[in-house]
């Protein structure tokens, strides 16, 4: 018989996981455009559900015991706060006014477009990130070497970039596919070709898990857009949207591309654990587990101790840390207040100097902030801006807007990371202002060429003339098949 408290665990946990289902079975616009978070969600869940029944279980970086307790039902509820506006801005009425202003102008067989020099210059890089770690002499998978090492010590520029950007690289693609998808009824597996590349080498690159989680998490936003339009067509059959949208050979595809993440993931992690960190026989699965279902939510767990269990609710102190005087200001200082509070000095300060920080950081330092009543107010503010700029993505991507498209995710990236790992300061930085005024910027403008049947980013970019380029596109696009535009 379960106790009452394990029943108050289990159920919120249960009820969460069951939402997310819902939404990936019939609220895809929601389940993809927000999947980069809805996947930490639900994995967090999970973690604090571990620990609240499990515990005490030992956590080796807190050096300390954590667990039992109730953190489940209140981190559950953060989360439903969080959600609760997508539910409300994307709402399927909201929805089909954009897919009926979708813009499904196509291009000519002959006209080179947006997508096709993508593809070009993308496959350029790659070719180019490929010889050059080649060339190097030193590919991280095989000389078992950690890829924070390589990254600041062997690595070129390209691999820094990619590192830093590649996210948003995998989102344009994603949006290119969209795109082709809306205007010519077909998939572009060029893309999925290119992403399947960018994987390996980030495999090759000593990555782990979240490498692949974060590239597949934004190559999938812009097709939140594609499923938009099976959505809007309400049908009691779960899932309904990927039989309407995508054919058989399409579902294929896909499946063998997650297929090869999850295989990647799984193979990057083991040779982590076994070749990088040198872990033998038990200790690997000790360590696996440990990082899979005490570490994403210790913190989370020790700071839910100290505000509602302990009452030491300290706003002041904990404002004057996070915006003011914290120990590195040019990173998320949310961590390092929670590790502070967590694990004390010198450790905190040995970890930060080192680039290595605890996991965790929503909505716990919603909580430390604002404590545990005006909090709420706060989440469901910050879910409200997240909703209104995951659509700005996909009205962007439906109507043929990828300059506004693009700006909405690198201002929405701020709050991924404040989802991810609690950062809040990142609305202090007067670069984030200024990504927002691109962004503000970027609305305007195509509007008002939209208005006038123009594009800021056009999918035709130019005529295909002469021998030479024909054949180069040829090349470039074998069997895409385009449809003569009306």
């Amino acid at each position: 018989m379960l106790a009452l408290d394990q029943i108050a665990v289990i159920l919120p946990a249960s009820a969460f996981w069951l939402f997310v289902l819902y939404l990936a079975a019939y609220r895809p616009v929601i389940f993809l455009g927000f999947f980069f978070i809805l996947f930490t969600m639900l994995w967090r869940t999970g973690s604090t559900a571990f620990i609240d029944l499990a515990g005490p279980v030992w956590s080796s970086q807190t050096v300390r015991y954590v667990g039992p307790g109730l953190a489940t039902p209140l981190h559950v509820l953060a989360y439903f706060v969080t959600l609760a506006p997508f539910v409300l801005v994307l709402q399927s009425k909201a929805v089909k006014v954009w897919v009926h202003q979708c813009d499904r102008r196509c291009a000519p067989a002959e006209v080179f477009t947006i997508a096709d020099l993508t593809f070009a210059l993308s496959s350029l890089f790659l070719a180019y990130l490929l010889v050059d770690m080649a060339r190097r002499g030193s590919i991280p998978l095989f000389v078992h070497t950690e890829r924070h090492e390589y990254t600041s010590s062997t690595a070129g520029e390209a691999h820094r970039w990619v590192v830093r950007y590649g996210s948003f690289l995998a989102f344009w693609w994603g949006l290119m596919v969209a795109s082709g998808r809306l205007r010519n009824r077909s998939i572009d597996f060029r893309y999925v070709g290119l992403l399947a590349t960018l994987l390996v080498y980030m495999f090759l690159s000593g990555n782990r898990f979240s490498a692949f989680y974060s590239l597949l998490s934004f190559f999938l936003i812009p097709l939140s857009a594609v499923a938009a339009q099976a959505e809007i067509r309400k049908s009691a059959v779960p899932f309904h949207w990927i039989g309407r949208e995508f054919r058989a050979r399409d579902i294929a595809m896909m499946a063998a591309s997650l297929a090869l993440v999850i295989a990647l993931a799984a193979a990057a992690i083991f040779n982590n654990l076994v070749s990088v960190r040198g872990y033998h026989g038990s200790e690997v699965m000790s360590e696996f587990w440990e990082r899979s279902l005490i570490q994403p939510s210790e913190m989370g767990w020790i700071s839910y101790e100290r505000i509602f269990v302990l009452n030491q609710w300290q706003p002041d102190k904990v404002y004057n840390f996070l915006f003011e005087h914290p120990l590195d200001p040019g990173k998320n200082t949310t961590p390092q207040y929670l590790m502070l509070e967590t694990i004390g000095e010198p450790r905190t300060s040995e970890h930060i100097l080192a680039g290595f920080q605890f996991a965790g950081g929503f909505p716990e330092i919603f909580f430390e902030l604002f404590g545990p009543i005006y909090s709420w107010a706060f989440l469901l503010g910050w879910g409200a801006i997240a909703a209104l700029l995951t659509a700005l993505i996909v009205k962007g991507t439906l109507q043929g807007r990828y300059a506004s498209a693009f700006m909405a995710l690198y201002v929405l990236y701020g709050f991924f990371v404040s989802y991810i790992g609690g950062m809040l300061n990142f609305v202090t930085v007067e670069s984030y202002w200024i990504k927002i005024a691109a962004l503000a910027v970027s609305l305007i403008l195509e509007s008002r060429l939209a208005a006038e049947g123009l594009s800021l980013l056009p999918w035709a970019v130019t005529t295909i003339n002469g021998p030479a380029l024909t054949r180069a596109v040829r090349f470039i696009r074998p069997r895409q098949q385009l449809r003569v535009s009306k």
